[in-house]
């Protein structure tokens, strides 16, 4: 078994962070002197003019690098154009990880201190939608004409909470295989013919006894937990979310097969130190590692996640939601600025320029992004493989925590050596309490 870890790779326990309610949004009506544009650099504020029936909106926003970035320029767009031609003004703010952005979306709201739009994870909808929180777009999006069929379908599932839609697809993602082939090469093979879970097999362990790297890098991430799973005909909860399935033979294969223990950022850590020939992570990272690529001189290479039964996959990222406690003329500026960031060349310009998936058929069919698939045909992979999705994000209110007590099992299984099927059924005894309570 130990050589079987060495052999099949290292991961990392990745907890959720504590968030520490900070930089609060102002839902105040409009201000009559001045506005403020925030500095992605610094999140100082800069004071610009402004007229004084400019609707000022607050926007948070989660993430750095790219994803910032488009934040930053997209709301920039926004100010310039239909907000310059309805007299919105929006201001966007960083908030941190998506745990982080919640937690203080949770106490502003509470304080009455909400911005007006927000980012928020899509697991995480069902919850802000029955307690209040968020508002429901229906009626803006039938006055508004949008086409909903113009979404894929599978990012659709998770902004419905009893036939109501609460949140548009924004920056969408699912988990992608990524790998070295330069490093595969070295040990006789090409990561274009890696499709199935024996391929895995069987790559891992000649890049180990040929190069003396790692096979796969991959770290406790329930996420991908999940994806390989459904890969192998099941998922880590039931489908009306009461049970985990892990305490099954699917389970005991993928976390024996996938799964180490390490430190957060050893995944990364291999990959730039050319030490891993396969690892797993959202289609929000292809421009990290192409950049990594292209700057340490090895071919990268992206395809879907090994199947095992069927290829599947979750979807994850987040959609754009409204906060509740708005005056009328505050929701009518939220609905223009989120129907702008979610329309088809926001999406395009989006997708290109993060990674995400374009959550739009508009989008992904455009002329735009066929000659971006064209020079970069990893981009496409990502988007084939979301015919394989077919269910929605968990949202059972305490599946954080199930989370949390699956890594801990898993850190068990790993430093501790404990015994998979008893931490497993000791597992499946605790998760089950914790999504019934």
């Amino acid at each position: 078994m130990k050589n079987q870890k060495k052999i099949l790779g290292t991961a990392a326990m990745v907890c959720m962070a504590a968030g520490v309610l900070a930089g609060c949004g102002n839902s105040g009506e409009n201000k009559t002197e001045s506005s403020a544009v925030v500095s992605g650099e610094t999140g100082k504020k800069e004071e610009t003019e402004a007229d004084g029936n400019v609707t000022e909106l607050t926007y948070w926003y989660c993430w750095t690098d790219k994803i910032q970035e488009n934040n930053l320029e997209l709301t920039e767009l926004f100010n310039e154009t239909v907000g310059k031609e309805k007299g919105i003004h929006v201001t966007a703010e960083y908030q941190g990880t998506y745990d982080e952005c919640h937690q203080k979306l949770q106490a502003a709201f509470v304080a009455n201190e909400m911005p007006d739009v927000s980012v928020m994870e899509i697991s995480s909808i069902r919850r802000f939608a029955e307690n209040g929180v968020i508002e429901p777009l229906d009626s803006y999006i039938e006055a508004s004409g949008i086409d909903m069929t113009d979404f894929y379908d599978a990012l659709l599932l998770n902004g419905q909470v009893d036939g109501s839609c609460y949140g548009l697809p924004y920056l969408r993602s699912t988990p992608i295989m990524y790998y070295n082939n330069t490093l595969l090469k070295e040990a006789g093979y090409d990561g274009a013919n890696l499709k199935t879970w024996d391929d895995l097999k069987e790559m891992a362990v000649a890049v180990h006894e040929k190069t003396g790297g790692y096979g796969i890098s991959q770290y406790s991430y329930i996420w991908t937990l999940d994806a390989f799973m459904i890969e192998h005909g099941s998922s880590v909860l039931n489908d009306d979310e009461t049970a985990t399935n892990l305490n099954s033979e699917a389970g005991k294969e993928v976390i024996v097969h996938a799964f180490n223990n390490t430190e957060s950022d050893k995944v990364t850590a291999d990959v730039q130190n050319e030490d891993t020939a396969i690892w797993f992570s959202s289609t929000g990272d292809l421009t990290k590692f192409s950049s990594m690529a292209d700057e340490l001189g090895f071919e990268l290479g992206v395809g879907f996640i090994p199947m095992e039964e069927c290829y599947g996959t979750p979807t994850g990222g987040c959609n754009l939601v409204m906060m509740s406690k708005l005056p009328d003329k505050k929701k009518e500026a939220a609905w223009e600025f989120i129907r702008f960031m979610t329309d088809t060349e926001q999406t395009v310009k989006s997708s290109i320029k993060t990674g995400y998936l374009p959550a739009r058929k508009s989008a992904g069919e455009s002329e735009t992004m066929k000659a971006y698939f064209e020079e970069m045909p990893m981009a496409r992979v990502a988007l084939d493989q979301l015919t394989y999705a077919n269910r929605a994000a968990y949202s059972n209110p305490n599946y954080t925590e199930a989370g949390e007590a699956m890594k801990a099992a898993l850190d068990a299984i790993y430093i501790n050596n404990s015994d998979i099927d008893a931490t497993l059924a000791d597992l499946e005894i605790k998760v089950n309490k914790i999504l019934n309570q």
